[in-house]
């Protein structure tokens, strides 16, 4: 993301501005350099003068939607911010999507209505909707209001396709070679097991080919939770891959993306009123803290603690083993480097003698979102954390500053615009403590540019999938690997295809998101080293868990072949369904240790960030349970 190097060639003032604008065009000459500097300076500067005339109704909003609704009223301010772009989508009717925290939701949601908006969701005190631009000042100025905010994004974890299955789907059906590969074909022979007296329950986005899979022969009968159907199809290809594997296992399907809140209710519902024995998901939410449990990881827990088995894509950010991810994580270091003009200290990268106080991003990069996280409680941060991203010539292009105060959530996102080149990233502490921090450019990568060099680390799974009795699922080639290159000038991986069953040679997905997760809090906000939220402090997750297939067939259009940890998931959520259908009594520590003792290690012995503890076998971990053959 964006970095601030220090560079002596040049006898210009080493102001924060001229080092941000000299960061990757060492070259450039000093009347270049003063001219971006002044970009910059001016840029942030304006953005810093919204947030110190906030009124009490825009301290509860998030910086993009007072930024964007000061920009359309201030042509002034427009002129100096002239590459700005807020993030915050206005529909042609001027209402934008927001997520609001309220007291009262009912109340609140009447509230959105008289306003002229449209409720998506309340309950459990959130509160999601369409509102008009021009209401949010009056929505946030409510008592019963805590914060609005832009609807709270949300990603399922696939890859496109790439290998040609026009001949296969000329089959009756389509199976998994996942069913091989993990050996859970010869399984069901040999131990007599087929998922019965199981249900396995998906969470994505939606089913809108599950009546087409079913009248294929696909699929059997899915219990869809009442209005929870969602809108797309990954949730019927991953029910697709749980019925090749557990044929007679019962399904259930509940969509994750209505909200977040609505996600972790229905994560509950599931088990409450959908019964469900096992419950995988492939989405994660980008305002999902990673050192601390919040709601949808809460939800997990609860699941978790009645009994139910759970499994989560652990996502396809990337990882660093392969240089394929967009993350970096780190205690907070002050830069010697101050931006002219400007509250607050940019965040040094270079733990060298060398400051650089950006990261610069990859053309893979554009329209990426970016998320800015730091070790405070949520909900509860009082130390104020800010993210700016800027263009080659120094401009702020984009940009979250909220204010911490106390009662805010240690958070910001802003996104990277979807043309342009050269963008970097900076963070700048705008005042309080040093904090241990987490910044992910989600899917897009940082790179050397300039004199700028690359700072990334691994741990990008986070959120529930990292919730300790979650099994966060990474990919491995159940057939071919996927060949895409991830990024422009990336080597493709082998085209494969693996013979048989999974081996010791077999190699995981580059996308595939890497561990382990670092964490500082416990699901309550109390601190689990009191006094140390540095690098020093808090615990670790060893994260992912397993490894399982993807590349594999489906009848669903987009999903041929199916390429992602949102295959890898559902694979082996099968599996488990495989074992409890064996060994009706056991135990989800039988279960867990059955799975991960029989794994097979693709990476270094035993656990390695990449694959956790290795790609597990239906036969093997049947037989790990004590489940005799038939």
């Amino acid at each position: 993301m964006v970095r601030f190097s220090r560079v002596a060639a040049h006898a210009v003032p080493l102001t924060v501005g001229a080092l941000l604008l000299t960061t990757g065009v060492s070259a450039a000459q000093p009347s270049t350099v003063d001219a971006a500097a002044a970009r910059t300076e001016a840029g942030i500067n304006a953005l810093q003068g919204i947030k110190k005339s906030l009124t009490p109704a825009e301290r509860k909003q998030s910086s993009q939607l007072v930024v964007e609704k000061r920009l359309r009223a201030d042509r002034s301010l427009a002129a100096k911010l002239p590459d700005y772009r807020s993030g915050v989508g206005v529909s042609a009717a001027g209402t934008v999507a927001v997520d609001i925290a309220a007291t009262r939701d009912e109340a609140v949601a009447k509230a959105v209505r008289a306003a002229g908006g449209t409720v998506r969701y309340a309950a459990g005190g959130a509160v999601r909707a369409d509102l008009p631009l021009s209401a949010v000042d009056g929505i946030a100025g409510r008592a019963d209001v805590a914060e609005v905010r832009p609807a709270a994004q949300a990603t399922t974890w696939s890859e496109p396709g790439n290998r040609d299955f026009r001949q296969a789907l000329a089959a009756a059906t389509q199976v998994s070679e996942g069913d091989k590969a993990h050996g859970a074909d010869t399984a069901r022979t040999t131990y007599g097991v087929s998922g019965s007296g199981v249900k396995v329950c998906v969470l994505s986005d939606g089913v809108d080919s599950l009546a087409k899979s079913q009248s294929a022969g696909e699929l059997p009968t899915v219990d869809v939770l009442s209005g929870q159907k969602g809108s797309g199809d990954e949730g019927t290809a991953m029910l697709e891959i749980i019925h090749d594997l557990a044929p007679n296992a019962a399904l259930g399907f509940a969509t994750a993306f209505t909200s977040e809140a609505s996600f972790a209710a229905n994560i509950r519902a599931l088990r409450t009123t959908g019964h469900c024995t096992i419950i995988v998901d492939d989405v994660s939410y980008f305002d999902e803290s990673p050192f601390q449990d919040t709601q949808v990881a809460q939800a997990v827990n609860d699941v978790t603690a009645a009994g139910v088995l759970y499994f989560s894509s652990a996502g396809n950010s990337g990882n660093a083993t392969d240089g394929t991810s967009g993350y970096y994580e780190g205690d907070f270091r002050a830069s010697s480097s101050k931006i002219s003009g400007v509250t607050g200290t940019p965040h040094d990268f270079d733990p060298s003698s060398t400051t650089q106080n950006f990261d610069a991003l990859s053309a893979g990069s554009l329209g990426r979102p970016v998320t800015l996280f730091w070790s405070d409680p949520w909900g509860k941060s009082a130390n104020d954390y800010d993210l700016f991203i800027l263009n080659s010539s120094g401009s702020v292009v984009a940009s979250s500053e909220n204010g911490q105060s106390g009662a805010q959530n240690p958070y910001e996102i802003a996104t990277v615009p979807s043309s342009g080149s050269g963008y970097k990233v900076a963070v700048v502490k705008y005042s309080g403590a040093d904090r241990f921090i987490a910044l992910n450019v989600i899917r897009g990568r940082f790179v050397a540019s300039g004199s700028l060099k690359a700072f990334s680390t691994n741990g990008v799974t986070n959120g529930h999938s990292a919730a300790a009795n979650a099994f966060s699922v990474a990919a491995a080639p159940a057939a071919g690997a996927f060949t895409r290159p991830l990024e422009t000038g990336d080597p493709a991986n082998p085209a494969g295809p693996y013979p048989g069953q999974y081996t010791a040679s077999s190699k995981w997905e580059r996308f595939s998101s890497d561990g382990k997760r670092h964490l500082f809090y416990n699901a309550d906000g109390t601190a689990i080293t009191p006094g140390n939220v540095s690098s020093t402090g808090g615990t670790t997750r060893n994260k992912p868990d397993i490894t399982a297939a993807d590349g594999v067939a489906t009848s669903v259009t987009g999903f041929q072949p199916f390429y992602g940890t949102s295959a890898a998931a559902p694979h082996a959520a099968a599996i488990a369904a495989l074992l409890l259908s064996g060994k009706p009594t056991a135990t989800p520590a039988e279960i867990r240790s059955a799975l991960v003792s029989s794994a097979i290690d693709l990476g270094t012995p035993g656990f390695d960030t990449v694959t956790g503890n290795g790609v597990i076998m239906a036969g093997p971990a049947l037989a790990a349970l004590g489940v005799q053959p038939k």
